[in-house]
């Protein structure tokens, strides 16, 4: 490999990195464009993918095919962001393969077009099969939940039904715990995490009303921890303040979520005893969603 392949290897391998980087924390930290849950966006990451590579992939224009496997090492970004699961990391991939063919300079003009076609194609399925709303000035939830001040772009999906699957998780003696298994009582489900400031905050009010309802035999709480790296804490936390309720931890953070089909925490599920369930953004409206439900 000569020298002056090698500069623009590099070149283009740290170009990535910066462009993903840099897009990623422009939609999902300061988010000027205020999208609504952006981190579970597909379209985003396929975007940031096509901008990142088209750029190394000019830079690299003239280097040997063979050599451009190595401008994919920046995909590592996709996977501290949970986006490289299968199988959408192959849709990146594949993205990222058309991405370089267009830039090729030694590429015929139908093969150019035909990447393009096919990069305009996924781009615009994942635009449009997610919906895409907006968040106004007073942003935020009803009693039951629904948004308010949002401003829907589009919104294809049909509402469905929840129904949790089949998904094991671990308790604090490391037992299996299937979720499939939450049926016969309503059960009030936390997913939080020790490092998650956000979720902490809420714990003491999530005490009171596990205290308020410990009698209700048709009424279970389930707290699902996300440390799965850091296990040792979620167990001296438990050890500390003992909460009440059945506490469990997932076994892979990201499999959890996709599972469940959410990004980010604290979330709440409400569980019908028939395994339905309505998923919460928002404690405040959990519980009081909750309270309508069990005092109704």
């Amino acid at each position: 490999m000569k020298k002056k392949t090698i500069l623009r290897l590099i070149l283009g391998i740290i170009t990535t990195v910066f462009i993903m980087a840099l897009l990623f924390y422009f939609f999902l930290f300061p988010n000027p464009l205020n999208i609504y849950e952006s981190n579970s966006l597909k379209w985003i990451p396929i975007l940031i993918c096509v901008i990142s590579l088209y750029v190394s992939g000019y830079i690299n224009k003239e280097t040997p095919s063979k050599f451009l496997v190595f401008l994919f090492l920046p995909y590592f970004i996709f996977q501290l962001f949970n986006f490289t699961y299968f199988p959408f990391i192959l849709i990146l991939v594949v993205t990222g393969i058309l991405t370089l063919v267009v830039t090729r300079k030694n590429q015929t003009s139908i093969y150019k077009l035909s990447s393009w076609a096919g990069i305009i194609c996924i781009m615009l399925f994942h635009l449009f099969t997610q919906p895409l709303i907006i968040e106004e000035e007073g942003f935020g939830y009803d009693d039951t939940g629904e948004l308010i001040n949002a401003n829907i772009l589009w919104d294809f999906s049909e509402e469905e039904v929840l129904v949790l699957p089949s998904h094991v998780l671990l308790d604090q003696d490391n037992s299996s715990f299937d979720m499939i298994d939450m049926k016969g009582k309503t059960h009030f489900v936390t997913f939080w995490a020790t490092w998650c400031s956000g979720c902490i905050e809420k714990k003491p009010d999530l005490e009171k009303l596990k205290v308020a309802y410990q009698n209700n035999l048709d009424i279970k709480f389930i707290d699902i921890s996300f440390d799965d790296i850091e296990k040792n804490k979620w167990s001296r936390y438990l050890e500390i303040k003992k909460p009440f309720g059945l506490q469990l931890i997932s076994k892979s953070q990201k499999k959890t979520s996709r599972a469940l089909n959410f990004e980010g925490i604290p979330m709440y599920f409400i569980v019908n005893p028939d395994g339905t369930y309505k998923e919460y953004r928002s404690f405040d409206v959990a519980q009081n969603v909750f309270k309508k439900k069990i005092n109704q």
